[in-house]
């Protein structure tokens, strides 16, 4: 009998415990990121404070929520180089410039900050360029005992990872990096709904940039040039016999390649206008991308998004959409499962006290 009470009551307990809402525990898993260098960077948590040395890694924080976790940045960070409103107001003091000709600096800088207890080199992590001129940098910022983790994507997916990588390690969610997929895999359905996938369906177009005054067109192998393959743009200036990213041409050669839409690089310091005179032929439509696009952040999405409107803009028009999640399903599968818990418990009960 006393058995009976006691089973009775226990369920009753149980019956109570699971009408209440539970916290989940948290997931325990390391995190583990391997960076441009190949180089793996294991976390037992999410990093108290890190270095944001490069605008890419402040943007991102930006944007994903996590600014406040950044307690140095990179000089191309400040507000006055990067345009980043969200520093505009933070001290001088906060930016040092990154560079492997200032390598002692930033090295005795970062030294600094931990013997002060600003940083905690278990904890923390830099978040840097993946240039091979800054190795020497970050493997000495290593030898000393700091976390560092190197970008340098290649491709719009590249970025992604980048994003995505910077949600973990400060223990962010992803859906930022999500929404970065969600806007490439709409624009892929949208095409192909509309029947454009195949190359003649396609708008010719290609990305033409400028180095040492030298004009050249994109190949493969870079960020625009995805925007032009993912957007539905066939890339004219494509040449699989040659083997770097980018090659050497003048103005005619362009002429001769034929493309409706010219994407020119944001760091070309004149306008698209000018540029399309320069060119001289009015066929061809110019669009001066943003500069931001090509980093290392989730600007590349609103790229890939404006780039999409240029090429369709009755397909691609106004702000990039953003995905529904169905959380009256995920509640309906939450309900059912307590329900069913619920359930047996009072069965439990009942029989229980029912034998009594």
């Amino acid at each position: 009998m006393i058995k009976n009470k006691i089973i009775a009551m226990l369920a009753i307990i149980a019956l109570l415990i699971m009408t209440v809402p539970v916290a989940v525990a948290e997931d325990s898993s390391d995190i583990v990121i391997i960076d441009s260098r190949e180089k793996t960077t294991t976390l037992t948590r999410p990093a108290e404070h890190v270095a944001a040395f490069g605008a890419f890694a402040t943007s991102t924080l930006v944007d994903i929520g996590f600014l406040d976790k950044a307690i140095i940045f990179d000089a191309s960070s400040a507000y006055s180089k990067s345009g980043i409103i969200e520093v505009q107001n933070h001290s001088a003091d906060k930016f040092i410039t990154v560079s492997s000709t200032n390598k002692d600096f930033v090295v005795q800088t970062m030294m600094e900050l931990a013997d002060d207890g600003y940083w905690n080199k278990t904890t923390d992590v830099i978040f840097g360029y993946g240039y091979s001129t800054f190795n020497a940098m970050w493997t000495e910022l290593e030898d000393l005992g700091f976390h560092v983790v190197t970008f340098y994507p290649t491709s719009y997916d590249g970025i992604v990872e980048v994003v995505a990588d910077i949600e973990s390690v400060v223990g962010a969610d992803h859906s930022v990096s999500e929404q970065m997929v969600y806007v490439k895999e709409y624009i892929a359905d949208t095409l192909l709904e509309n029947g454009i996938n195949e190359t003649t369906e396609k708008v010719p177009a290609l990305y033409a940039s400028f180095s040492a005054g030298v004009l050249r067109l994109g190949n493969g192998g870079s960020i625009a040039v995805d925007f032009i393959n993912f957007a539905g743009g066939f890339n004219v200036a494509n040449d699989t016999s040659k083997t770097n990213p980018t090659y050497n041409v003048d103005y005619t050669a362009i002429i001769q390649l034929a493309p409706e839409i010219v994407l020119l690089d944001g760091y070309y310091t004149g306008s698209a206008s000018e540029f399309a005179e320069n060119l001289g032929n009015s066929d061809i439509s110019v669009y001066k991308m943003n500069k931001t696009w090509n980093s290392y952040c989730p600007d590349a999405m609103t790229g890939l998004w404006t780039v999409a409107g240029w090429f369709y803009p009755e397909y691609f028009a106004g702000e990039a959409p953003v995905e529904e999640v169905d959380e009256e399903a995920d509640n309906t599968m939450l309900y059912v499962g307590v329900g069913v818990g619920v359930i047996v418990l009072a069965a439990v009960a009942i029989f229980a006290m029912r034998k009594h």
